[in-house]
């Protein structure tokens, strides 16, 4: 999947900046085999366009009130996803 829009390439820009930093940081050792990167939530959109090609999660949680008083015991645990109108980098508004 690229991780390219029809007129910025920020992410893969920024992608880019990310590997270097770390293969000079020494976090990726010289000789490593099969490194990888890419950025975690992609989206698949069938309808195409220009769009951001990653969507930011969101994870909440809280204790939900009991009927007679009090809270409940465990933590209920969930996430939205953001669905970005302009590029989170350079602030370019994305297309239909």
């Amino acid at each position: 999947m690229t991780t390219e829009n029809t007129a910025c390439n920020c992410f893969t820009d920024n992608l880019e900046r990310v590997k270097n930093h770390l293969i000079a940081q020494g976090t990726i050792p010289e000789g490593a085999k099969d490194v990888e990167f890419k950025w975690r939530d992609q989206t698949f959109s069938l309808s195409g366009g220009d769009r951001a090609p990653v969507n930011p999660r969101v994870e909440f949680e809280f204790r939900a009130p009991k009927k007679g008083g009090g809270h409940a015991k465990n933590l209920r645990k969930d996430n939205v996803s953001i669905y970005a109108n302009y590029c989170c980098y350079c602030g370019r508004k994305y297309g239909k």
